[in-house]
């Protein structure tokens, strides 16, 4: 299996390198955040002759392949080195070494809207001394 690191990858993309991106993550996966020009194939939708077929570079180019950490783009690599893909990579540590690194993605909503963010800032304001915000749950009639 041919892997890249997410900074080689960001590199590519930030040259503005011709690349086909694949991200094999639930269509909700996708639509909550994702890689600039990466593209929606889920896993359990994809076909991978289809893709091939519809691919507008060469069969010789590298088809990159992302998900969450590299588990279904491996699968997904399989299924298309298997339909005739001579280059399948895959993004090494998925879409959480991209975030961890700090890599940009593209966002349907503000960070700040993700559950995990919320619970951060919640225990960031429950250490803080003295508190500067205090929430009060609404209350019940």
């Amino acid at each position: 299996m041919i892997t890249v690191h997410s900074f080689e990858l960001a590199a590519l993309i930030d040259k503005r390198q011709p690349l086909d991106l694949i991200d094999v993550r639930t269509k909700q996966e996708f639509q909550s955040f994702h890689i600039r020009g990466a593209q929606s194939f889920p896993l359990r939708e994809l076909s991978a002759a289809k893709l091939l077929q519809g691919r507008k570079r060469e069969a010789t180019e590298p088809l990159y392949i992302i998900c969450n950490n590299h588990i279904r783009a491996s699968l997904a690599a399989g299924m298309l080195t298997g339909a005739g893909c001579r280059q399948a990579v895959v993004g090494d540590g998925g879409m959480e070494s991209w975030v961890r690194l700090g890599l940009s993605v593209v966002c349907k909503r503000p960070f700040w809207d993700f559950p995990l963010a919320r619970f951060c800032c919640e225990l960031i304001e429950l250490f803080r001394r003295p508190a500067l915000v205090t929430y009060e749950p609404p209350r019940a009639a």
